[in-house]
């Protein structure tokens, strides 16, 4: 019996958890791998210059080792966000397993790597622009050293050098000469001259120079770009298995000899072993019952004895497994002969998957060896039972007796059953975290943008993100603030100006001139735009289908829109519908507790919607301000972020940090002050003193500069599990 049933557990090892694709997924989850290849793989020193490569070779001395670190990361992030990396590396699994089971004869995973090429030379565009945000500023005082200052910035970009320095021309220099110097820089780099010129008029002549020299960078990008492909199989396939051969040194069939032994023991573990395996534990039970029958206590004894052997082989069997067969992931775990030696960050990540799968393991071989155990034990409290009656009635009692033996074997037959049951699916995360899964709504701290829409391809003047609303929730956004608009028409500069006083009137004459000719006219339909769509505006319908998208291909993510509504429900509904949103909606019932995030994606409703100035009905347009209560938005420096409350009731149960600086031209520079993590968690900490909770939401502009996502992390306390 013992023996039939340790062949039983070998075949549901292997087959139901070291070829079960849920044993991998739920060990990388738990070591939380995912993030740490962008906390620990990333910022691992040993591939700064992959990185830099990658970056089209940018190298900034000047600045701190650990803050340019932090920039390249959120810009590879950008390249290959987390939902890419999972998706590449749940197609790696399935083709490694399929080797491994035998459906096919080589482990060949090529991942496609052609829309992460195609992003490189942006990449590399917008990590100069984040860098360049960094520098300080370095004044001419006349006109002649201005254009030296200039022309010196651009060669050293096009070496690869990033100054430390941007040049910017004294106040008292004439601005029609500054204009001329920054079209001819716009005119040497290629950059948009309308844009350039727009951020002149604005004041800020910093960022002018640097979004016209920023694109000096495309071209050492795009070789970046063709270097990267060069090395792909095709041009654009990466195959990790010959990646790490080449690093290790060896012949690309020795990186899969650990697969190869275990293809090989899995050759032995399946469909027959396991009918054997059953066949025996059944056929030795039932010779049992049937020599026994006129001594049933006797039978019960025997059976519970044989449930005590199969558990001690079993415990034995597993750990006689762990001394002799080398752990899979052995070779990419340490350094030296033998090894693939790998970087400390990855090597680390590494470990820590291995170590979650051997737990896995050995928890599912107890929790088998407990079975027979149990079982041994329930049959020994039924011969001691039996006994007890035999002794008290006598000979009259054997029918008893025999009722007794009859539900022991039931439950021998049932245990066996329960060995053969499929394993239970893999621990899931939610929004990237296995401990989210388990908090409510309102007790998740998210990351946030502010006019989320605002990204270079919709406002060429002054955008306030390097990145799409679809790109901001590839790289871990889960709120999203947007401002919906009618586009209607401006038929003169003044009527422009007055949309918006805060803006000075020159910034709205250079905006009119530029985009009055093509944006001035009303169109129909609806928009996300901020203050009017002549500024720059997405259509609502495009937006939310790119919403839907992300959540068609991330079925464990939560996301949040916050609207700032200036178009009817009506439209807001038809929207909606449109986009295919509607089934994704929640609906929250004032009064009643927020459910968790795992009961939001068990129910599919992974959508949660706000507005700003409408409400209910729909029952799934939740008013916002009754919800949640936030802080003021008009800060001039990190030292005046206050936690004071702005709108919104102060019992409301969730809290909005805003959490930028405001300027006339959105820049980059204060996006480093103020997404620096400390700077966001001290802040976050600050009032959730004062206001008597953390932040739910903790909204910034340029989310790709800065450590928002770390930041939030931590205050989801999850970042001491990372790091540890």
């Amino acid at each position: 019996m013992g023996i039939g049933h340790l062949l039983v557990v070998g075949v549901v090892l292997v087959r139901g958890h070291v070829l079960d694709e849920g044993l991998y997924l739920g060990a990388l989850a738990r070591a939380d791998a995912y993030e740490r290849a962008y906390t620990d793989v990333l910022t691992d020193p040993e591939i700064d210059a992959v990185a830099a490569d990658l970056l089209g070779g940018l190298r900034f001395e000047a600045v701190d080792p650990d803050e340019a670190r932090v920039i390249a990361t959120n810009t590879l992030r950008w390249v290959v966000p987390p939902s890419r990396l999972r998706t590449g590396t749940e197609a790696l699994l399935a083709e490694v397993l399929a080797y491994v089971r035998g459906d096919v004869a080589r482990a060949d995973a090529p991942v496609d790597l052609r829309a992460e090429l195609a992003r490189i030379e942006a990449a590399g565009v917008q990590h100069a622009r984040a860098l360049l945000a960094t520098g300080t500023e370095s004044v001419s005082a006349t006109i002649q050293r201005y254009r030296e200052a200039v022309g010196a910035f651009l060669t050293a970009l096009a070496a690869g050098q990033v100054p430390s320095v941007v040049p910017v021309p004294a106040p008292a220099i004439d601005r029609d000469a500054v204009a001329s110097v920054l079209d001819a820089v716009a005119d040497r780099t290629g950059a948009d001259p309308a844009a350039v010129a727009a951020l002149a008029a604005a004041g800020s002549d910093h960022d002018a120079v640097v979004v016209a020299a920023s694109e000096a960078i495309r071209v050492r990008a795009d070789a970046a770009r063709q270097a990267l492909g060069d090395r792909l199989a095709d041009g654009r396939a990466f195959d990790p298995v010959a990646q790490l051969a080449e690093r290790a040194g060896e012949p690309r069939r020795s990186v899969l000899a650990n697969l190869d032994t275990v293809r090989d023991l899995a050759s032995w573990f399946g469909p027959a072993a396991l009918a054997i395996g059953a066949s025996v534990t059944l056929a030795a039970v039932v010779a049992i019952v049937l020599r026994d029958r006129r001594r049933p206590r006797r039978a019960m004894l025997i059976l519970a004895g044989g449930g005590v052997a199969a558990a001690a082989m079993t415990v034995a069997g597993w750990l006689a497994v762990r001394s002799v067969v080398r752990p899979p992931l052995a070779a990419a775990t340490g350094t030296g002969p033998g090894t693939w030696d790998l970087p400390p960050g990855l090597r680390g990540v590494v470990s820590d998957v291995q170590a979650e799968l051997a737990s896995a393991l050995g928890g599912a071989a107890l929790r088998l060896a407990a079975l027979p155990l149990a079982v041994g034990g329930v049959l020994a409290v039924g011969a001691a039972l039996a006994g007890a009656t035999a002794r008290a009635s006598g000979p009259r009692a054997r029918p008893r007796r025999t009722v007794a033996l009859a539900a022991a074997t039931a439950v021998v037959l049932g245990g066996v059953g329960w060995v053969l049951a499929p394993s239970p699916q893999s621990e899931e995360t939610c929004n990237g975290h296995v401990e989210l899964c388990d908090r409510r709504y309102d007790e998740v701290v998210q990351a946030a943008t502010h006019n989320s829409m605002s990204s270079p391809d919709v406002v060429e003047v002054w955008p306030e993100h390097d990145e799409t609303i679809g790109e901001q929730l590839d790289s871990g956004i889960r709120a999203l603030l947007i401002d919906t608009h009618y586009w209607t028409d401006v038929v003169s500069v003044e009527q422009l100006a007055a949309i918006d006083p805060a803006i000075p009137r020159a910034v709205v004459d250079a905006t009119f001139a530029i985009e009055g000719r093509t944006r001035a006219s009303g169109r129909p339909g609806t928009y996300l735009c901020h203050n009017h769509c002549l500024w720059g505006a997405l259509p609502l319908v495009d937006a939310l289908v790119d919403v839907r998208a992300f959540l068609d291909a991330n079925p464990r993510e939560v996301v949040t829109l916050i609207v700032q509504d200036a178009i009817t429900t009506e439209d807001t509904i038809d929207a909606f519908e449109a986009a295919g949103l509607t089934p994704y909606l929640h609906a929250h019932d004032d009064g009643e507790p927020w459910a968790t995030l795992g009961e939001l994606v068990d129910r599919g409703e992974r959508l949660v919607v706000f507005a700003e100035e409408e409400g209910p009905p729909p029952n799934w347009y939740h008013a916002a301000f009754a919800h949640i209560q936030d802080t003021p938005y008009r800060f001039a420096s990190v030292d005046d972020l206050s936690c004071d409350r702005n709108r919104g009731p102060a019992d409301a149960p969730l809290f909005l940090l805003n959490h930028w600086l405001e300027a006339v031209a959105p820049d980059r520079r204060n996006a480093v002050a103020a997404n620096a993590e400390d700077v966001i968690v001290d802040r976050a900490h600050r009032c959730g003193v004062e206001r008597g909770r953390l932040p739910n939401f903790v909204a910034v502009d340029f989310a790709g500069i800065g450590d928002v996502r770390s930041a939030v992390d931590r205050l989801n306390g999850l970042a001491a599990a990372r790091r540890g």
